[in-house]
């Protein structure tokens, strides 16, 4: 094991950064008592704007999702198509839309259901495993969640 003070000397810069005011060696995190969600403190204590996904990377999710609506998709699907990492993608997709990829997804999903359901062409299960719901009931269950209607009733306020 090296020498802790062999470590401290050879990086003196570093130590001053490490050291608070007290001189304890740990660092105390900045604070934000003021401003937006969609604002941070750096660790300078300068105010930065958090910027999310390019519309590049959004475009891509997002024309991603709407072409696979039926298909079963995961995250890293997603964030491949919008050429970013996994966990970067997950993040950035958050502050850009506030929603997480997946529940924006079940959006769109419901989006294009209500469209259907009031074209009055296609049964129910029929929507539903073509939306890529598991089944009829689970269908059932979140768009009841979503609108506050189930189904069978959107489609008669609808009609």
């Amino acid at each position: 094991m090296p020498d802790p003070g062999f470590c401290v000397a050879a990086r003196p810069q570093r130590l001053g950064r490490c050291l608070n005011s007290q001189g304890t060696g740990m660092e105390q995190p900045p604070t934000q008592t003021t401003g937006t969600p969609a604002e941070t403190l750096s660790a300078t204590g300068n105010r930065q704007a958090v910027r999310g996904l390019s519309r590049r990377a959004l475009s891509r999710a997002n024309s991603f999702m709407l072409d696979r609506l039926g298909e079963r998709i995961t995250l890293a699907d997603v964030a491949s198509a919008a050429c970013v990492s996994r966990a970067h993608f997950a993040r950035m997709f958050r502050l850009s839309t506030g929603h997480t990829p997946m529940a924006y997804l079940m959006l769109l999903r419901i989006e294009r259901a209500k469209l259907l359901i009031a074209d009055g062409d296609r049964p129910i299960c029929d929507i539903a495993i073509a939306l890529g719901f598991c089944d009829q009931s689970h269908f059932s269950r979140v768009f009841r969640r979503a609108t506050g209607l189930p189904p069978k009733s959107y489609a008669r306020l609808q009609a």
